[in-house]
């Protein structure tokens, strides 16, 4: 219990200086939101007249305490531009940046886990030394370079899917693959050398003795990986989201990245503080939830956390 409360106030407090970092940093950056609304031309009894509409008259302090106290509450405001609400917006683009992330953790691990398993029972054969060049390779190419290569072959080259849009499988195809490459490269190599390291333990060779299938021994070598590669999965988190968001706007999806690529351009503070409020809370729910699912899993991790207190 003790354990879950720290827990909970560390993601608080990583919640509180993420609202506090973005906020200084998007209002200390250069270009006014006012000038961008009105253009160059306005007044300066223009300029002010909107500054106070939109609060942004106010000292910097007095900002932040109304940004700090109306998060509190659940208001996170309306657009500068268009006035619209900020948690519809989100609820909006939510959906395709959940969606595509949730897809490439899933087939990700799943693929990386097979393929670990694979490389680590055909140790320094072909398909291993194979598992290592993709390996290699995967990880050798950022998404912004990796996709428009998918999108030459798949869609220039073969025709086979489409390069933007959003509404069907299809559409998924490319920005889902951009992502999963890397991803599953990763968790790959995790499961074959944490698969060699348990493979030969004493506790196999205890487990073989008594009779125990290759099936069955595999099923629990495989429950002893499942932590580690959640925690990997975890700790590779922010990269997916970051990745996911610069996916949308490569492919054109009207998720939370392209949003967030609108908002920065115009110096909409409440939409660029919106998008990455949500995303490091879900960051911090999908952490504390692996946590959670691999002390259920394997007790021990609990148990050696406490013992290092």
């Amino acid at each position: 219990m003790k354990r879950t409360i720290k827990k909970i106030i560390y993601s608080l407090f990583t919640m509180f200086m993420a609202m506090t970092l973005i906020f200084f940093v998007i209002r200390l950056s250069p270009g006014d939101p006012v000038e961008t609304i009105l253009g160059q031309r306005a007044s300066l009894e223009e300029l002010n007249k909107v500054r106070e509409q939109l609060g942004l008259h106010l000292t910097l302090k007095d900002q932040y305490i109304h940004f700090l106290s109306s998060v509190m509450k659940g208001d996170l405001g309306k657009s500068l531009f268009g006035n619209k609400d900020v948690w519809a917006l989100l609820k909006e683009r939510s959906i395709p940046t959940i969606t595509l992330a949730f897809l490439s953790v899933s087939i990700a691990s799943i693929l990386g886990m097979f393929l670990g398993v694979l490389a680590g029972f055909n140790k320094s054969l072909a398909f291993d030394n194979f598992s290592r060049l993709f390996a290699l390779l995967a990880l050798s190419f950022p998404i912004f370079s990796l996709a428009p290569i998918l999108v030459y072959f798949f869609s220039i080259k073969f025709s086979l899917f489409p390069v933007s849009e959003w509404g069907s499988l299809s559409h998924l195809f490319l920005p889902v693959l951009t992502l999963v490459i890397p991803l599953s490269a990763v968790i790959m190599r995790v499961t074959r050398n944490k698969y060699l390291e348990e493979v030969h333990a004493q506790w196999v060779l205890v487990i073989k003795s008594k009779g125990l299938s290759d099936a069955q021994i595999l099923i629990r070598i495989l429950k002893i990986c499942l932590p580690t590669v959640m925690t990997i999965v975890a700790i590779q988190l922010s990269v997916v989201i970051a990745g996911t968001m610069i996916t949308e706007t490569i492919f054109d999806i009207p998720g939370m990245g392209a949003l967030l690529f609108e908002a920065i351009q115009n110096r909409d503070y409440p939409i660029v503080q919106a998008v990455i409020l949500y995303s490091t809370l879900m960051y911090m729910i999908i952490y504390f939830s692996i946590d959670l699912i691999n002390e259920k899993i394997d007790p021990r991790i609990a148990n050696t956390e406490n013992g290092d207190r």
